[in-house]
């Protein structure tokens, strides 16, 4: 077994049954990852072996930096910044002045609709 490994609670379960069998642990197949981190730090105690200290390697730390920048969030600008965009735009319009009803599919089972019907032909329509 190579002294160059990295810690037990970092490896995965395949490499700690893989650890398990070199020292002939029974049943290892069975175990949970923690059963299987006491049983190997039990008999590494028991053969008076001390844990090598972790050694980071290039690719390690390259690997970790990866991992770790999925779950980084992008810089985003402070909230005073993009309000400061909308000062300069006029308010919108409670209508367009043009009548009209769109309907968009979505997917079989959705649709999304909107419409704007100015308020003259509201009224027109209501004099009916």
């Amino acid at each position: 077994m190579s002294q160059q490994r990295p810690p037990l609670e970092d490896m995965t379960l395949r490499q700690l049954r893989r650890v398990a069998s070199e020292y002939e642990v029974s049943r290892y197949s069975r175990m949970r990852k923690h059963e299987l981190i006491d049983a190997i730090r039990a008999i590494e105690a028991r053969r008076g072996q001390v844990p090598a200290p972790a050694v980071a390697t290039s690719a390690m730390v390259a690997q970790t930096q990866v991992e770790a920048s999925k779950y980084m969030a992008p810089d985003i600008p402070p909230l005073e910044a993009l309000a400061s965009l909308d000062e300069g735009l006029p308010d919108l319009p409670s209508g367009y002045g043009e009548s009209r009803i769109v309907l968009m599919p979505r997917d079989p089972q959705w649709a999304y609709c909107y419409w704007d019907v100015p308020l003259e032909q509201k009224e027109d329509l209501r004099r009916q």
